[in-house]
């Protein structure tokens, strides 16, 4: 009886293979009603989907982690929820809308194909869910945040302003941000997390058309291929605790003719796709848009000099401040009991940035007096008038600072009162 046994193991057998063949084999207009319904059960099977509608042809691959991104007409994630709905609408589809053609592929390279038949017209078409999707074409799939990361993921930021040859880099430590360059400052950290918050909530609609053209009146749109350039004006950079990393380019400021209003043309890092970006306040400084209220929030001692002469002021572990004098010719510390130190520590408390210019644009060529400032035996300028603006100049850095004029003027007549 084993020839029986043998004889019903190969019957099954051979069902199997002609199943798997007209499950995998192309299809005609008339199967694709029969097997639609295994396309819904073969969701995590498929790894590829290819798209032709009218003439457009749209490409999906399942990456790492179920995660689908297009891959023609550009890199772009997916929104997983644009997965579910296409094969919600596609095993609902009864035929296939005209002029359509849909590529399934497995992991093993098998592939299912379901072709309409352009002959065949019908108004029936233009209200099914499968043909709503296909006429949005390449915007129903693409993911519209494009920063994967969380607020509390989120723990270093770079711009870096490449026309300016600038960067600005904060880093967050606890609950705090502070800047690493052009100056290691408190940055406000309220003001850091609500730009962070503004860039997690941009949704943006990626693009392939990329050359600017004005039209009869004057507004600029996109049509053809932008010449390749290699800089870009703002560079983006953020950083989580993974060491991840995403890159955001902004190219340009534009006119969107659709929002009425200047924007910024941007890219990420390894994408063909370009999208708008709406203007922020951080854009034009972020030292001025994002710093504490004061370059020195917290100061423990202050040392100034000028002329030969030098002023010394710190505080002990009762809080309370001492002021004394050095003169040029002596040794010893006179103390200073009448002293306002209020007076300084206002002055310095009240100084902002304006801006951020690299010592080999200036030559740091000082006109007229200069002071030496010394805050907490650690951050070292030099403060005077450079080119007719008043700039602090860290002694170890290769930037200077730009702070309102008047704020040397009252650091010198404090001292000479003294």
């Amino acid at each position: 009886m084993k020839w029986v046994h043998t004889l019903v193991l190969m019957v099954i057998i051979l069902a199997l293979c002609v199943l798997n063949w007209q499950l995998c084999r192309i299809t005609d207009p008339g199967e694709a009603k029969n097997l639609s319904h295994n396309v819904w059960d073969w969701e995590q099977k498929i790894c590829k989907i290819c798209i032709t509608f009218q003439g457009e042809r749209i490409e999906l691959e399942k990456k790492d982690h179920n995660r689908w991104q297009l891959t023609k007409h550009f890199h772009w994630a997916v929104n997983p929820f644009a997965v579910k709905e296409f094969f919600r609408a596609f095993s609902a589809e009864k035929v296939m809308p005209e002029h359509t053609v849909i590529i399934f592929e497995r992991k093993d390279g098998t592939q299912m194909t379901f072709a309409s038949n352009d002959a065949e017209e019908d108004d029936h078409f233009c209200e099914t869910a499968l043909m709503r999707i296909l006429k949005q074409g390449i915007h129903f799939w693409c993911e519209r945040s494009i920063c994967p990361l969380k607020l509390w993921e989120i723990c270093q930021l770079d711009l870096i302003f490449h026309r300016t040859q600038q960067k600005f880099s904060l880093v967050k430590k606890g609950n705090r941000w502070d800047f690493l360059s052009p100056i290691a400052i408190e940055a406000n950290t309220m003001a850091v997390e609500k730009f962070l918050e503004h860039i997690i909530a941009w949704e943006v609609f990626p693009f392939k058309n990329e050359k600017l053209q004005k039209d009869g009146n004057g507004c600029i749109y996109f049509e053809s291929a932008m010449a390749k350039e290699k800089k870009f004006e703002i560079t983006m950079i953020i950083g989580d605790m993974r060491q991840q990393q995403l890159s955001i380019h902004l190219k340009k400021k534009v006119f969107d003719s659709v929002s009425k209003r200047d924007v910024y043309l941007g890219c990420l890092s390894g994408s063909e796709a370009y999208f708008f970006v709406p203007l922020n306040d951080v854009w034009d400084h972020p030292l001025q848009s994002l710093f504490h209220r004061s370059l020195f929030p917290e100061i423990h001692s202050i040392a100034l000099r000028y002329r030969g002469e030098k002023l010394f002021l710190s505080r002990n572990e009762a809080g309370k401040w001492n002021a004394f004098k050095l003169l040029e010719k002596e040794t010893a510390l006179h103390l200073l009991e009448n002293f306002d130190e209020k007076a300084v520590l206002l002055c310095l408390s009240l100084i902002q940035p304006l801006d951020v210019k690299e010592k080999s644009a200036l030559n740091v060529e000082w006109d007229g007096e200069k002071l030496i400032l010394e805050i907490n035996e650690t951050l070292k300028f030099e403060l005077g008038v450079i080119k007719s603006e008043t700039y602090l100049v860290p002694v170890d850095k290769n930037y200077a600072l730009k702070i309102e004029n008047n704020s040397l003027s009252e650091l010198i007549e404090i001292l000479e009162k003294e």
